[in-house]
């Protein structure tokens, strides 16, 4: 009896209306990891390497065709010079001595919108792998 009142006193219901359907963003890319036979096998396809060590330690040896942009003066920007050429959609892998900055840097540049990969172990684990260095 009150749902027929209710009703009554309401009147018709309303007619139906069209609802703008919102697309949540994108997420923003997270950093992935991956070991140094990850690394070597990315490589043999191209990849971008970025080694965030010191200026000696980079010299001391790296791993071959990487770039040097310490991590001190690391930015993920587009703007910073080290990121030309860098396709924000391309995994780029950031290593260091051991793992703990590039994991840092890796953070930073998804955070900067690119798919970046940390190298576990860094430069250490390539050099124990027998994994070939530049000087």
């Amino acid at each position: 009896m009150w749902f027929v009142l209710f009703a009554a006193a309401c009147g018709a219901p309303p007619e139906p209306t069209t609802h703008e359907v919102v697309t949540a963003p994108a997420p923003a890319p997270k950093r992935t990891d991956t070991d140094v036979d990850g690394l070597a096998a990315a490589m043999e396809k191209g990849a971008k390497v970025i080694d965030v060590r010191t200026p000696e330690e980079f010299a001391s040896g790296h791993v071959p065709g990487a770039v040097n942009v310490p991590l001190g003066t690391f930015e993920a920007k587009a703007t910073d010079p080290a990121m030309t050429g860098i396709d924000p959609n391309v995994p780029t892998y950031v290593i260091c001595q051991s793992g703990g900055r590039s994991s840092r840097a890796a953070d930073q540049l998804a955070a900067g919108g690119y798919a970046a990969v940390n190298v576990k172990g860094g430069t250490s684990a390539w050099v124990a792998a027998g994994k070939p260095v530049e000087q």
